[in-house]
């Protein structure tokens, strides 16, 4: 029977058919003619899906069967077994070795995947962008070797928690892949400045960079990163303990053009003889620095990232321990464009530079002020301005009152967690006309506040976390979604009680 969409070219009725998104939708379209078939099949098997390992099994085997209506191992483009990464053992993966045309490839907690098997499997894949591996705690140097050498056009990589990977490795992926926007080296603690550097130099278009708990690092990686990677838009570095100002920019001199070159370029010196980083070009894609428990960081470096990067959105600075209010004025100068702002543990921040920030920077999102002692309701009547504000973190704030929760309550209704652990000083009435105002609430924590140890308030609290002792779980109280709902009724209904209970005695004392 003649039809008009059978005249269709292929390439059409292809782009048609990937307007389908249901697997079972596809399934139907290739029984409707051979052309039909033709068309719909590489994309019913582009992005394979596993929902359980019974159908991982029955797919890898079909993969190596003879006499195959199709060479199916050639339409799959991206391989996904986060959902079965336990199970995963070397001879399954091994069977997917013909899926030559690979794009993406996720491994994340495929723990069971020996360093033989991927050493054998991954240089199959030349063509892979991006791969992730995180926590494949077999992946080796070696595996890494052979895969670089044959993925030329890799532009992700996620390695995060292969810790037998060293240098070698990651230089491999720096002499093939110059590709690269997109590397994870988390917990890597192997590695050391010369790999770092390398990816650097060898790597132009790299955007993001992940160096959470390399502890080996040194200033000389750092500056390599500012001074090669100028499209940077994320750079992790958190847990980094000997970084120094020295790894960071330093503040243009006055008598500097902006295009001069360097006068200090990197050299063999030692990294307690490095002089200061003048830069002169500027890192305005960068959103995202992480700097977490760079504990020997000061307020210089920070004027120097703030001075290169003035368009960051989302800044940690927890742990770094000797900040103070200069840092904080600095961070004030990125405006509109500062969204997350993490400066627990700066201790010697106080009230005066919050209120800089919070009139300053007005579209923030998400603050942390954890461990500041210094601060006092007044830093928290000028958050509670902030018409964007959805997350804030008090906890160990000793000097809030129940002045500061009003604060909250009354000029804010948008918030969604508020964190306020160990501020002792609150009260349930409090938090009461806390909960009644915002409605939006879906996390209120209240761990070590002595008002919230009551049995008949703790009963809508989350359970306590496994590893949790005894005196921490005595002491722990975290309200988070049902919980919220349930504590707001009570107290409503508690104080409802009690007023009607007021009235009551005073009408009769009337009488």
């Amino acid at each position: 029977m003649y039809s008009p969409i059978s005249t269709l070219p292929p390439e059409i009725l292809i782009h048609i058919l990937k307007h389908l998104h249901s697997s079972r939708d596809l399934l139907s379209t290739l029984r409707v003619s051979r052309t039909w078939c033709e068309c719909a099949v590489e994309l019913l098997w582009h992005k394979p899906a596993f929902p359980k390992y019974a159908t991982l099994e029955k797919m890898a085997k079909l993969l190596n069967k003879h006499n195959q209506t199709f060479t199916y191992a050639r339409f799959i483009r991206r391989l996904n077994f986060l959902s079965l990464g336990s199970d995963l053992r070397d001879d399954i993966f091994s069977l997917f070795i013909r899926c030559d045309r690979l794009e993406r490839l996720t491994l994340v907690g495929c723990e069971h995947i020996s360093s033989d098997a991927l050493s054998r499997v991954l240089p199959a894949f030349v063509n892979v962008v991006a791969i992730d591996l995180t926590g494949v705690a077999q992946a080796s140097t070696e595996a890494i070797v052979g895969f670089a050498s044959a993925a030329k056009r890799l532009q992700g990589i996620n390695l995060s928690g292969c810790s037998l990977v060293s240098d070698d490795g990651v230089l491999a992926l720096a002499a093939n892949c110059p590709l690269l926007r997109r590397v994870k080296l988390s917990g890597l603690n192997l590695l050391t400045d010369t790999s770092i550097v390398a990816l650097a130099e060898n790597c132009p278009l790299l955007l993001e960079m992940d160096l959470n708990e390399c502890e080996l690092i040194t200033d000389i990686s750092i500056r390599s990163i500012w001074t090669h990677s100028v499209h940077m838009r994320e750079m992790r570095l958190s847990n980094c303990p000997t970084l120094t100002d020295a790894g960071f920019p330093a503040l243009p001199r006055p008598d500097m053009p902006m295009d001069a070159p360097n006068p200090f370029p990197l050299s063999n010196k030692k990294q307690d003889d490095l002089p200061p980083l003048f830069l002169s070009s500027s890192f305005e894609h960068l959103r995202m620095l992480d700097l977490t428990a760079c504990a020997q960081l000061t307020d210089d470096a920070i004027e120097g990232i703030i001075s290169h990067a003035p368009k960051i959105r989302n800044l940690v600075l927890s742990k770094c321990s000797l900040l103070t209010d200069r840092a904080v004025e600095v961070i004030c100068k990125l405006g509109r464009h500062l969204h997350y702002l993490h400066l627990g543990h700066a201790s010697k921040i106080n009230d005066r530079a919050v209120r800089t920030l919070a009139r300053s920077c007005t579209r923030i999102r998400y603050v942390d002020f954890a461990n500041c002692a210094l601060l006092t309701d007044m830093s928290v009547f000028e958050l509670s301005a902030l018409p964007k504000l959805r997350r804030i973190g008090l906890v160990r704030v000793n000097n809030l009152t129940d002045e500061a929760i009003y604060a909250l309550a009354e000029r804010h209704a948008t918030l969604e967690r508020i964190h306020l652990s160990y501020c002792d000083q609150i009260s349930v009435m409090a938090v009461h006309f806390l909960l009644q105002k915002l409605h939006k609430l879906t996390h209120l924590s209240l761990t070590g506040v002595p008002a919230f140890r009551q049995p008949e308030l703790q009963r809508f609290c989350r359970d306590a976390p496994r590893d949790f002792n005894s005196a921490q779980r005595l002491a722990f109280c975290v309200f988070s979604g049902k919980g919220v709902s349930q504590l707001r009724a009570y107290l409503t209904e508690l104080t409802s009680t009690i007023w009607m209970g007021t009235t009551r005695m005073t009408f009769q004392s009337q009488k």
